[in-house]
């Protein structure tokens, strides 16, 4: 038998590491974790009869496959129980908490008759995977990949249109369909898709909402900047990671085919129906998005992302994506066409000092004065600019571009204003004869030049302070990348209490729960004997005592008590019928039914 005192005692014994991972697991109400609130769990006593309630029992079982559940019907070894241990919902000396017992005997049809046979065949996708070989594979690979690189081209524009503070939420959650329209357009994708795409990039931790904005993590950031295989690779691996381990296991039974996991999942988890559906056609359509599978069936490059060998993984993906260019068509019309998908480090440069139009397998980007404008104001002189479209160029830069760049750099940017050495003032550069006119101008003469070289001046004041004065007697001057303050543009949020994840509640209600055992002057041992009779109290149970008399001797007592409080218990004596009050003081044990 075991009771919620019985629970609560073995939570109490639990590392905090493990007490983490079974209120994780357990997946109980916000209102049970939070720091006040009619719900919320003050000791273990609480968490422990939130652990026993019908619907938190209920939603443990559904998590729980076909063996554990015929075990705690029928008995079984330890290896079978194990799932039901983590839980709590089995104590580990092999007893079955009461309330488990209560739901599985009110409802029988969470557990399947007998311990059941291996998983399912189904003959025919065997004898269809031996019947294709190598080339049907071939082809579903070469569409996978395909697949695949539409997905990573998606998420790669939508963690940059997140760090451009371009991607917010409504007040109630969700992004808006004015935005979806917005995204799709920039991103090449059907507008119905974004917010799927904007969860994926949440569930691998790669950009998550913050105040109503999205915002990029550094793994995102560090996405961005790996190789399309690396990119498909570590997608694929965080995806599964974040999966539930019962969807893991089903995909694992599925083999290649996924056609029917929602009846497989019904045969290893027969009580799990009502979360697990969804999740199986989820992973399903997700491992379609992914490139994983086509059809439904598993390609062996979707088999190789899937598995723990990560050389193996990232060789299939280089093995199927196309590879990068190393040249891009520049066009008189100021576009510039990529033949093939750019490497991350080029595309990056080219973005710089133009705009991406069309995303995809063939890119198409425009430059436009706007966008050298910007690329000579963070910090690129006009030669780099040109050096860049001339290593990128799979052509001679076309005289419209040359032309272009002239123009714009000779009207902005052409004199850089720069952090001094050891972050020390300012280092303006520009043309000699541009530096000619800055030194003797009288309206500059307070910021005190000095000049080292013909295409430099130096000065003390701030790079800030100089660029301002410059643009003042209208000089060209742009701040460095490295000199210009961080700003972050877009329209005002309404600011939201940014709510804790389910990992930070749990470590929260752990620590909370800590506390509260050992908070005061009082003796952990006397508050947890007070709660326990507490508990008695409220259910009418008998409880069994043991005092320590005056003499040093100790007397059991067998009461139902009616009230504890300012450190006394008092009750119904069971043995003789009167009433007893006994100070938790003396009390040496108590043995509880509740």
């Amino acid at each position: 038998m075991t009771t919620t005192t019985d629970l609560a005692a073995r939570l109490r014994e639990l590392p905090d590491d493990a007490l983490e991972q079974l209120v994780l697991a357990r997946a109980l109400p916000t209102a049970a974790l939070g720091e006040s609130g009619p719900q919320h769990i003050a000791d273990f006593f609480d968490l422990a009869e939130a652990l026993r309630t019908d619907d938190a029992v209920d939603a443990a079982v559904e998590r729980l496959p076909r063996r554990t559940l015929v075990a705690l019907r029928d008995g079984g070894p330890a290896e079978d129980l194990a799932p039901a241990v983590a839980l709590g919902l089995v104590g580990h000396d092999g007893a079955v908490d009461d309330a488990v017992t209560s739901r599985l005997a009110a409802r029988p049809d969470l557990v399947p008759d007998g311990p059941g046979g291996p998983a399912p065949v189904r003959p025919a996708a065997a004898a269809q995977r031996d019947a294709d070989g190598g080339t049907d594979d071939a082809r579903a690979r070469a569409t996978g990949a395909e697949h695949a690189f539409e997905t990573l081209t998606v998420l790669a524009e939508l963690l940059r249109a997140a760090d451009d503070g371009a991607v917010r939420e409504l007040a109630k959650g969700g992004i808006g369909a004015p935005l979806a329209r917005q995204l799709a357009e920039r991103t090449g994708a059907d507008a119905a898709v974004v917010a799927d795409r904007l969860a994926l990039l949440d569930r691998i931790g790669a950009a998550h909402p913050v105040d109503g904005s999205w915002t990029v993590s550094d793994r995102g950031r560090t996405w961005l900047h790996a190789t399309w295989p690396e990119r498909w690779a570590s997608l694929v691996h965080d995806w599964r990671d974040a999966l539930a381990p019962a969807v893991v296991e089903v995909l694992t039974l599925a083999d290649d085919d996924l056609t029917d996991l929602v009846t497989l999942g019904r045969w290893a988890y027969p009580a799990g129906s009502r979360w697990l559906d969804a999740a199986l056609l989820d992973a399903a359509g997700a491992a379609g998005v992914l490139g994983l599978a086509v059809a439904g069936r598993l390609t062996s490059t979707g088999h190789a992302l899937l598995g723990d060998d990560r050389d193996a993984a990232l060789a299939a993906a280089v093995a199927d994506l196309p590879g990068t260019v190393d040249g891009v068509y520049l066009q008189p019309d100021l576009t510039v066409i990529a033949p093939g998908p750019l490497s991350p480090a080029d595309d990056d440069d080219l973005r710089a000092v133009a705009d991406l139009e069309a995303p995809g397998l063939a890119a198409r980007y425009r430059v436009s004065e706007d966008s050298l404008r910007r690329a000579l104001r963070a910090g690129r002189t006009r030669e780099e600019v040109v050096a860049l479209f001339t290593r990128l160029g799979a052509t001679d830069v076309p005289q419209p571009l040359t032309y272009l760049i002239d123009q714009v750099a000779t009207r902005d940017g052409s004199v850089v204003v720069g952090r001094g050495e050891g972050d020390l003032g300012s280092v303006v550069h520009g043309t000699p004869e541009q530096l000619d006119l800055v030194g003797v101008d009288a309206e500059l003469r307070q910021l005190a030049w000095e000049r080292p070289d013909l295409t430099t001046l130096v000065t003390k004041y701030p790079p800030h302070v100089v660029a301002s004065a410059l643009e003042d007697q209208r000089y060209p001057a742009v701040l460095a990348a490295d000199a210009r303050p961080e700003t972050r543009s877009g329209p005002p949020v309404r600011r939201r209490t940014p709510s804790r994840s389910p990992e930070q509640a749990a470590r929260a209600l752990v620590e909370r729960l800590r506390l509260t055992t050992e908070r005061g002057d009082a003796e952990p041992e006397q508050e947890w004997m007070a709660r326990q009779i507490d508990m008695a109290v409220r259910g009418r149970t008998p409880i069994r005592v043991t005092v320590r008399m005056p003499d040093g001797s100790e007397k059991p007592f067998s009461i139902v008590p009616t009230s504890v409080a300012a450190g006394r218990v008092r009750g119904k004596d069971t043995a003789v019928d009167v009433e007893r009050t006994l100070p938790l003081s003396l009390v040496v044990t108590i043995e509880s039914d509740a």
